[in-house]
């Protein structure tokens, strides 16, 4: 019986949530016609939604059954041969139902990182094998034999064998086919592909029981061709389930025309992966094939004439979407916006790097007159050179014992920044006086590098800020708004690259990065510097920019 209103309560709440018997039937859904070119022809074609199921994929129906079929479960190690839905369903419920967490998944060495890391943040350890990814359950010498072999020795390990656990088929006899007969009892046609071989034994074993006018097409993959969970009938055909009285006819599909059905039906709101869409194009080759022979009408329904046909959506697209860029061609999605993006400012931004104005005045202002006063006075601005201030800062000087000295965390954060010492010797930058009006910056003073251009660092500065000029930087660039024109973030970041990667530029951070100095990074607007501190950042130096750049922060001070 189901739940009311499909809520789960009380202490074997998430047990009941994955008993099918407590939960309604999972959706079927008619496709719409944009994906079903025979509905001319009074052809319906229905998805039935197996991702609905908790565990969001087909195999945790066979998972639950062969689970519950294992005689104290909850004190084995699991060990399945699966990368995918079954080993999933299986680590998810021998938690969810015995409490039981290890469950081991046999994995080929073949598979992508991304599957690996989905097995173990589901709590499954993944063992990697060697040789063909795709094995034959009876070879002797492949996992699966291997596996069994294991389970007889240990009696601490269980092996549930979903090629030849006949729990597997008999979870969709029990609840897939009776699903869909009490759905869709005019249904005709039944479409999936074949994997273990269990949901079509099956599903189509309860229909043809009820139905026998049920007519069961097995889906596989092109020899050579794999599309993840089926397999080729060569491959399929020692399968020990009972599936040749069930299963009346087979196609086969291109892993490529797979993952283009699939994009299509989530395209069209029925999020499905690749086996899914296997599905629905081999339902769509043999129907037309039956087109073609005048067999069509074979199956339709007397009274309505038409013909309902159901497939198994058993995927969800998410894990293989590297592959849709693989197998389709490149027109075949959207094209990215902005691209060029991609080749610039991949570094971290963190608006705890970002000054308040305000933030930046307590820590900048060394005495109550912070600005040069006009730019008349430029002929008294003796401006530093970068080779002048990288000469200056290497000259020797007295060690001295560090004092407690207000920083750029102490004024903004409340956190203490302290002087970096080594071999007892307090490590600090000499750096000179900016012009002939302001007063050498003390040496624990952050690092101001201003980006503005030279003639606007002559009118106005911060005192002891050095100026380091951007090529490209203006005060109208991209009239205001850099991140809105994607060409001019890409032209500037690559200044920045260049023009900081400068030797004496490198040693300048570096001398700023051994004193502990705080670099604070000044430009017209604040959106250069930004950049120029994700840079910094990355490279270990405590950079910060201000909010509004120069302009924002005269307003303050």
């Amino acid at each position: 019986m189901g739940s009311p209103n499909n809520v789960f309560r009380g202490p074997n709440s998430v047990a009941d949530f994955f008993d099918p018997e407590k939960n309604p039937p999972v959706p079927l859904v008619e496709i719409p016609d944009r994906l079903n070119p025979h509905r001319k022809d009074a052809v319906r074609i229905y998805a039935k939604l197996l991702t609905h199921l908790p565990a969001q994929n087909v195999k945790s129906l066979p998972a639950l059954k062969m689970l519950r079929g294992i005689p104290e479960v909850e004190r084995q190690t699991i060990v399945e041969a699966s990368s995918g839905s079954t080993v999933l369903s299986l680590g998810i419920l021998a938690r969810v139902l015995w409490g039981n967490e290890h469950v081991n998944a046999y994995v080929t060495n073949k598979k992508h990182p991304e599957s690996l890391n989905m097995l173990r943040f589901f709590g499954i350890t993944p063992h990697l094998y060697g040789g063909l990814a795709q094995q034959e359950p009876t070879d002797p010498t492949g996992i699966m034999c291997r596996l069994r072999r294991l389970a007889k020795k240990r009696e601490d390990i269980v092996y549930p064998g979903q090629y030849d656990n006949e729990n597997n088929w008999k979870a969709h006899e029990q609840w897939t086919g009776p699903q869909i007969l009490r759905q869709l009892p005019e249904i005709n046609l039944f479409c999936t592909t074949v994997g273990t071989g269990g949901c079509i034994t099956g599903t189509s074993s309860y229909l043809k029981s009820q139905k026998p006018s049920v007519r069961t097409l097995g889906v596989f993959n092109v020899f050579g061709d794999p599309t993840p969970g089926p397999r080729h009938f060569e491959n399929f055909n020692s399968c020990g389930f009972p599936w040749a009285q069930t299963v009346d006819t087979f196609v086969d599909v291109a892993s490529v025309d797979s993952y283009r059905m699939s994009m299509r039906l989530s395209r069209e709101g029925l999020i499905a992966g690749p086996s899914s869409g296997q599905a629905l194009k081999g339902l769509l080759d043999y129907v037309g094939q039956l087109k073609e022979t005048g067999e069509l009408q074979q199956l339709a329904d007397p009274a309505t004439g038409e013909v309902s046909c159901v497939f198994t959506c058993s995927d969800l697209p998410y894990q293989y979407l590297p592959l849709y860029f693989q197998k389709l061609r490149p027109e075949e999605f959207p094209s990215i916006q902005n691209e060029i993006l991609l080749q610039c400012d991949q570094l971290k931004h963190d608006e705890r790097w970002i000054l308040t104005p305000l933030a930046a005045e307590h820590l900048l202002r060394p005495k109550p007159t912070f600005f040069s006063t006009s730019y008349k006075n430029a002929a008294e601005v003796s401006e530093i050179t970068l080779d002048g201030l990288v000469a200056e800062s290497k000259q020797a000087f007295t060690p001295r014992r560090p004092t407690p000295k207000s920083s750029l965390f102490r004024s903004c954060f409340g956190s203490p920044f302290k002087l970096k010492s080594a071999n007892s010797r307090t490590i600090v930058s000499h750096q000179p006086r900016c012009c002939a009006i302001h007063a050498p910056s003390p040496p624990s003073a952050p690092l101001v590098l201003d980006l503005r251009s030279k003639v606007a660092f002559r009118a106005k500065h911060v005192p002891g800020s050095l100026s380091v000029p951007l090529e490209g930087l203006t005060p109208d660039l991209a009239d205001g708004d850099l991140f809105g024109d994607p060409e001019a973030v890409f032209n500037v970041w690559n200044s920045i690259q260049v023009h900081f990667s400068a030797k004496e530029m490198v040693e300048l951070l570096k001398d700023a990065g051994r004193g502990r100095r705080a670099v604070v990074v000044v430009c017209y607007d604040g959106d250069a510097s930004r950049l120029a501190t994700a840079t910094f950042r990355d490279r270990g130096i405590e950079a910060f920019s201000v909010q509004g750049g120069f302009a924002g922060l005269q307003r303050w001070l």
